[in-house]
């Protein structure tokens, strides 16, 4: 019996460890998309606020202000050791950066040629077109109750943020264009930390300075007027805010990459849409805008989708219960077997 305690503790100490793990994977996840949402949400409001409150127009530029402060942010931080860089080949560079980028900016022009309404429902046929997009080239499928979750979310959403719909043809276009952009980089983002066994941070500082200097070439040409920029009046709130703006960029660059690496696209739109809601609630609380019955029955919805969705997508412990051992009247086996062994003669 003493041999059986000896054997069953290491294994009972194995199972403890195992499930330790398995608890702290699930808590290291549900930080990441904690910080990923709170550093998406603080730079649109605070962007609004330079936008409307400061006539501070530059997107784009912006925008490169972001990528460029995350690469120097990395390369920092693999310089301290902090990340461990990995290189990336100049094809799967260029299509992420590509992808990204185009992403962004077709996003941009489709909300410039859509109404907002118009512009929601092509964000919510993100989720829809990454699922035929991995069944096509990963054939990746996802059973019913996580289709059923994913729709209450998109219903929520579409009751939450669409009103007026009204589109050209040059917005159909824009607002495809970015489905697909969105999609397929998402999609080749997952695949990349796959096959390069790269984690999510050494994916954004391999593609941090390629999308920084196609944004500063892109600058000039999508600005509506990029003089401006040059002789805006740079006051010292101003400033202020976009250093702001550029540290939580650091988190909203940073950490897609990584919430894709350890869950999938589609549960990285699904915190999307997350941020969408606390968005429409940040627009009640600080830019007093009329609260409306349909928009917060739909943020309700929605975040009754998104908690089921995380329901069904926490992965069970994989730890094993060992079946409890049977009391036996006689000898244990190790008694059999060391009674029944053959003795030498001489004793």
């Amino acid at each position: 019996r003493c041999c059986n305690f000896c054997i069953s503790g290491p294994r009972k100490m194995a199972d403890f460890r195992a499930a330790q793990r398995h608890v702290m994977g699930n808590l290291r996840t549900v930080f990441i998309i904690g910080i990923n949402v709170a550093g998406v949400v603080g730079i649109v409001v605070l962007v609004k606020q330079l936008f409307t409150g400061y006539g501070f127009k530059f997107p784009i530029f912006l925008l490169m202000l972001h990528q460029a402060t995350t690469g120097l942010a990395l390369q920092v931080a693999c310089m301290a050791g902090w990340v461990d860089p990995k290189p990336l080949d100049v094809r799967n560079t260029a299509i992420l950066a590509t992808g990204e980028i185009g992403s962004i900016v077709f996003s941009n022009y489709s909300l410039m040629y859509n109404s907002v309404g118009m512009y929601q429902i092509f964000k919510l046929l993100n989720i829809p077109f990454m699922c035929v997009v991995e069944f096509f080239l990963y054939k990746s499928t996802y059973p019913g109750p996580i289709k059923a979750a994913l729709a209450v979310i998109l219903a929520g959403i579409a009751l939450a943020t669409i009103s007026d719909v009204q589109f050209s043809a040059w917005g159909l276009f824009h607002g495809m264009a970015a489905v697909v952009a969105t999609s397929l980089y998402q999609v080749q983002v997952k695949q990349v930390t796959k096959d390069k066994d790269m984690n999510g941070l050494q994916v954004s500082h391999a593609t941090a300075t390629a999308k920084a200097c196609a944004l500063a070439v892109m600058v000039p040409i999508l600005e509506l007027d990029p003089a401006s920029i040059l002789t805006y009046k740079y006051t010292f709130d101003a400033v202020a805010l976009i250093l702001v703006t550029c540290l939580l960029g650091i988190i909203a660059v940073a950490t897609p990459a990584m919430i894709i690496q350890i869950t999938t696209p589609v549960t990285f739109q699904v915190v999307g849409h997350a941020k969408t809601c606390l968005v429409v609630g940040s627009g009640f609380l600080f830019f007093a805008q009329p609260v409306v019955v349909k928009n917060v029955l739909g943020v309700l919805l929605a975040m009754f989708g998104m908690i089921w969705y995380s329901w069904l997508k926490i992965p069970p412990s994989t730890v094993k219960t060992p079946p409890p051992r049977v009391a036996s009247v006689g000898p244990d086996l190790d008694e059999e077997e060391e009674a029944t062994e053959p003795r030498n003669p001489k004793d």
